[in-house]
């Protein structure tokens, strides 16, 4: 059975493709407290399938085709009393047009006119050929929404209605990445300065009001991240935020034993299943939303896009990322500056580094106030660009990148942002990929030393009088990543020991040398401790080669380097004793 890549219409996956079951989550819904949920996760992490999942569940229209759909999984042998007894309505706000505030409005109407016409279509037995009309003559999202439901009342009286909104909040992410200017003048406390008034909050007290009359009696909302939240609902005071529940925290993405499930579907074969899994743990594995939840989560989309390569040619894809999820989320490159580049700068440091940013969790955003660091780590962790490591002790958390898919992204990122606060040319990108090519190929590290001094060098005064070996360690990393060459790992672990950057070869990539670098720094003023440093680094690393890790890694040269200023003032290769 094939994976379902790219499929996110729940009748066609569930009876032509491989299915990881998650209809057991809809009876735990219908045992909340609240019937209108909010639940955020990242993008490409099974959202919309969900959505569509619920929409086939409860919609009456499907009732003919509820064992089809639904007899071979969990909820169709323990059906709930609301299996399709809903008429559904479905609103999906993803793909809007951002570019101006007229367009943003234009799209958002179009967007409602689409859902109710959609809704009117697929209830043919209660509604006329002449309602479509209602839905092409008013021009503002909320007076669409009131006319629909008033329609809704006269041609099904007594029925409910299910409100399925997906992607809430696509749009006005794209309007804090790329029109930022935009964003208050839309969601903020003025909303669209226009006849439509505040149109999109509107939208939202139309909804509560049909909440309360009755006919809105479940309503469930995807995004991805709570900073519109506030905005865009304002005075929608009764949905309930479920994103942190621990007993719904596996509802999408994938555990590891429904990885493992489904990469032996793809044809792994067992004696295999260790080394691939240990490779598509690094690029793929990793988020988690509480540090009390049982379970790392796999990103559903990059894992599908890896299993369905392998199913089809038995061997890994020529790119671990895939060209549409990298597009994507790279878009969130933009939101990287949110907070401002002190804040931005800070913490992709650290994070490059490897020891993880450390933060308390903000759940409720405005952009009526200065940001402060927990904002902006937070945003991070909502848009999956950060996962939670662990609880600390005296409160917070403590957050790491997840994969390397993502760090590679902040690499990119940060490489980036040293071209040009160095002032290179881009022309630089070429000549790091020539001399990652000298590395691999001859062991040969001056190119790339070379480089590095010149990026060091080039750095403001204020960026040099705050250097340290967190920044060499993320210099070092974002430098060597462009090339795509090597998996680069900071602080990886290493039976409790934890050596500064393991550079290994990506899937499909021949390379002659793989590398470990122990990276030390001292200040000019420091120098006179230049062989101190440097005995330091050749022990730590002598330490970190007798380990099994380690021992592992083909054709390893491993190098203590110690930097006074811009200079690599000591390069010694250390062999294990």
């Amino acid at each position: 059975m094939k994976l379902p890549y790219g499929q996110s219409n729940f009748r066609n996956v569930a009876t032509e493709f491989y299915y990881v079951d998650r209809t057991p989550y809809i009876e735990q819904l219908e045992g909340l407290a609240s019937r209108f949920l909010f639940y955020l996760r990242p993008r490409k992490f099974g959202k919309s399938l969900f959505v569509s999942m619920l929409g086939h569940y409860y919609g009456e229209e499907w009732k003919g085709e509820f064992s089809r759909l639904f007899g071979r999984y969990y909820i169709g042998k323990n059906p709930t009393p609301l299996a399709n007894r809903y008429l559904v309505l479905n609103f999906d706000f993803s793909g809007m047009l951002t570019d101006t505030r007229e367009q943003v409005l234009s799209h958002f109407t179009a967007k409602v006119r689409s859902g109710v016409k959609n809704f009117i279509t697929a209830y043919p037995g209660y509604f006329q050929d002449s309602d479509y009309t209602m839905a092409d003559a008013a021009e503002a999202p909320n007076i669409l929404l009131a006319d629909f439901f008033n329609l809704v009342k006269k041609r099904a009286p007594g029925k409910q209605v299910y409100l399925l909104i997906d992607e809430y909040d696509h749009f006005a992410n794209e309007l804090i990445a790329f029109h930022r200017s935009h964003f208050q003048e839309i969601v903020g406390r003025n909303g669209f300065p226009d006849r439509s008034g505040q149109a999109v909050r509107k939208f939202y007290e139309v909804i509560k009001e049909e909440t309360k009359s009755g006919l809105v009696d479940r309503m469930f909302v995807t995004g991805v991240s709570p900073v519109t939240v506030d905005s865009l609902t304002s005075g929608f005071n009764i949905g309930e935020k479920i994103s942190l529940d621990l007993g719904l925290h596996d509802m999408m993405g994938f555990t590891e034993d429904e990885t493992i499930k489904m990469l032996l579907h793809t044809g792994v074969a067992e004696d295999e299943m260790p080394a691939l899994l240990e490779d598509i743990r690094n690029w793929y594995d990793g988020y988690l939303f509480h540090p009390a939840a049982p379970n790392r989560l796999y990103n559903p989309n990059m894992l599908i896009y890896f299993g369905n390569h392998y199913q089809r040619y038995q061997t890994y894809p020529d790119k671990m990322l895939d060209d549409n999820i990298a597009s994507d989320y790279g878009k969130i490159r933009r939101l990287l500056g949110v907070g401002g580049e002190s804040h931005s700068l800070g913490i992709l440091e650290e994070v490059l580094a490897g020891g993880g940013a450390r933060a308390t969790l903000t759940s409720q955003f405005s952009f009526d106030r200065q940001w402060e660091r927990d904002d902006y780590v937070s945003l991070l962790f909502w848009l999956g660009m950060l996962t939670v490591y662990e609880k600390l002790v005296g409160g917070g958390w403590s957050f790491r990148a997840p994969n390397a898919v993502i760090k590679q992204l902040y690499y990119e990122y940060f490489a980036e942002t040293l071209r040009q606060r160095a002032k290179l040319k881009e022309g630089m990108y070429e000549q790091i990929s020539r001399a990652v090519v000298s590395m691999a190929a001859d062991n040969d590290l001056a190119p790339f030393l070379q480089l590095v001094e010149k990026v060091i060098g080039r750095l403001s005064v204020r960026d040099a009088r705050n250097f340290n070996e967190s920044n060499l360690k993320a210099i070092f990393a974002a430098l060597l990543t462009p090339s795509n060459v090597y998996l680069i790992r900071s602080e990886t672990e290493m039976e409790r020991r934890f050596v500064d950057l393991l550079c290994t070869s990506l899937p499909g990539v021949p390379v002659h040398w793989n590398f470990a670098f122990e990276l030390k720094y001292l200040r000019k003023k420091d120098g006179a401790r230049l062989e101190e440093k440097a005995a330091e680094a050749r022990a730590q690393l002598q330490e970190y080669l007798q380990t099994d890790d380690l021992r592992q890694v083909p054709k390893l040269a491993a190098y203590a380097i110690v930097f006074v200023g811009s200079e690599a003032q000591a390069v010694e290769r250390v062999e294990g004793a």
